[in-house]
């Protein structure tokens, strides 16, 4: 039986792509932040598909360590690992550093994806093949031509949340491109894949954490023209995941604000120059925070054991 794992699966698009999974026989992890509403999550999963091989794993994907952790958690639970959804997300308004010392937009949206991504493609490589290759979607925000701020990332002489959101946004587009293009290098691309849909405006609890002028401008402006559910952009994250046509195809960015839709990146996001720079940043990221913050050893909370009854599903927040 084919297994995934989805960050955020514990709420809002993320747990939507879970319950597809799950209901088309797949064996699902689902990660979030909170443990109840991750054991909660995990029981309407199983009920909602008729799978009772979904399992909950809390973690926290802001930290490195975090990511690290995760990946030896899961490689413990599963032999094998054919799908990756990063769908753990949040905006936050203010500025907070990580107790790793990143911006936190940019921790959770950008560096934690690609310290899990690195950390987990050996199991991916290992399950993967030529036609059926295993596959990576990353969620990402609808906006483009954003600056990576190579020299300051963190914004330490002045946050910006739209700064902060371009930023994270052309990161995962340009880490898209470039993870494609190293696989593609190394002879790999035929057995692990990876796409980028770009989202645009969604009712979910990452809402939370707007500040003032975007909960008062987004529902009134934005969401009677651009508001889609998570079930409609879970729907297309499943077909890149799961759908023939697009087996094989990689490094490749889609669109969903009104209607699902293949892009273009722009020169910028295109050029190797740009994707060795970024993955040079975050390498020096990822290493920072080990030397300073090692991780403690692993230890394995999730069973697959049926949980009591649950109450019903909650709001949105793609986070968990």
């Amino acid at each position: 039986m084919p297994s995934a794992l989805v960050t955020g699966g514990t709420d809002g698009i993320g747990k939507q792509v879970a319950r597809g999974l799950a209901s088309s026989g797949h064996r699902v992890i689902v990660v979030g932040r909170d443990f109840e509403k991750g054991r909660r999550a995990e029981g309407e999963l199983r009920e909602a598909s008729g799978n009772a091989d979904v399992t909950f794993i809390q973690g926290d994907l802001s930290l490195v360590r975090g990511a690290a952790r995760l990946a030896e958690e899961v490689a413990a639970l599963e032999p094998s690992l054919h799908y990756l959804v990063h769908g753990a997300g949040f905006v936050r308004g203010r500025y907070v550093l990580t107790d790793e010392g990143v911006e936190s937009n940019f921790a959770v949206n950008y560096v934690g994806r690609f310290a899990l991504t690195k950390c987990l493609l050996p199991l991916l490589h290992a399950s993967g093949r030529v036609g059926a290759s295993s596959r990576i979607v990353v969620l990402g925000g609808a906006a483009q031509r954003g600056r990576i701020l190579f020299e300051d990332p963190n914004q330490t002489k002045g946050f910006g949340l739209i700064r902060a959101i371009a930023q994270f946004c052309q990161a995962n587009d340009v880490f898209t491109m470039e993870l494609a293009r190293r696989l593609s290098e190394s002879g790999d691309g035929a057995r692990v894949s990876i796409t980028c849909l770009k989202v645009g405006v969604v009712k979910t609890g990452i809402r939370r954490e707007f500040p003032t002028w975007m909960k008062v401008l987004v529902p009134l402006v934005m969401d009677p023209f651009f508001a889609n559910t998570p079930v409609k952009v879970a729907s297309c994250a499943l077909e890149l995941l799961l759908g023939a046509p697009y087996e094989g195809v990689t490094g490749r960015h889609f669109l969903m604000i009104k209607r699902f839709k293949p892009v273009t990146a722009n020169a910028m996001t295109r050029d190797p120059k740009t994707g060795r720079r970024l993955w040079e940043l975050s390498e020096r990221i990822v290493a920072s925070a080990s030397a300073t913050h090692p991780r403690p050893r692993a230890t394995v909370h999730a069973a697959r054991s049926t949980p009591s009854p649950v109450p019903s599903a909650s709001g949105g927040l793609e986070g968990g």
